[in-house]
């Protein structure tokens, strides 16, 4: 059967079938690497999002009867640790990091961690597709306090002019 087959029509067959699984190799990989840029994309969310509500349950939780107690925000705190050490960016890990440092400072008078929050929600911004926010950290910290007196009042007591 295969004596009556020239050597070209051979050759075409064999590189036409190769060709096709080529492609489809190609396309599958392609296929597995957005599967796996998407599953990391929802992992980051998840870890950002709460990033943002830790602070507002904080800040707000009482005012609508969900206060957010120490042990529950510790809690909090070491999972995002868990996730962020696994999906973060070395500079978003690094941010954290320094983050979290901040609240565990001695001395510390239980504000100055929003400056290096801030930055760490600047990276959070720019890893989710926001890279030219022109967001600044009094504009950030009027939306946490929602009150633009107050934050005039905060920043003057704290020293933060």
């Amino acid at each position: 059967m295969f004596e009556n087959l020239p050597l070209k029509e051979i050759l075409l067959l064999i590189l036409g079938t190769l060709s096709t699984y080529l492609i489809w190799r190609v396309q599958f990989q392609k296929d597995k690497i957005k599967n796996i840029e998407t599953q990391l994309s929802e992992k980051k969310f998840q870890i950002y999002s709460e990033l943002v509500y830790i602070i507002f349950d904080t800040m707000h939780g009482e005012k609508i009867g969900k206060k957010v107690n120490d042990k529950e925000l510790l809690k909090r705190i070491l999972d995002i640790k868990k996730n962020m050490f696994l999906y973060a960016s070395d500079e978003m890990f690094e941010s954290f990091k320094n983050w979290t440092l901040e609240l565990q400072k001695p001395g510390n008078n239980g504000v100055d961690h929003f400056k290096k929050y801030f930055e760490l929600m600047k990276l959070v911004r720019k890893d989710m597709g926001q890279s030219n926010s022109k967001i600044n950290l009094d504009d950030f910290m009027i939306y946490i306090m929602q009150n633009e007196e107050e934050y005039k009042k905060f920043k003057t007591l704290y020293n933060w002019d």
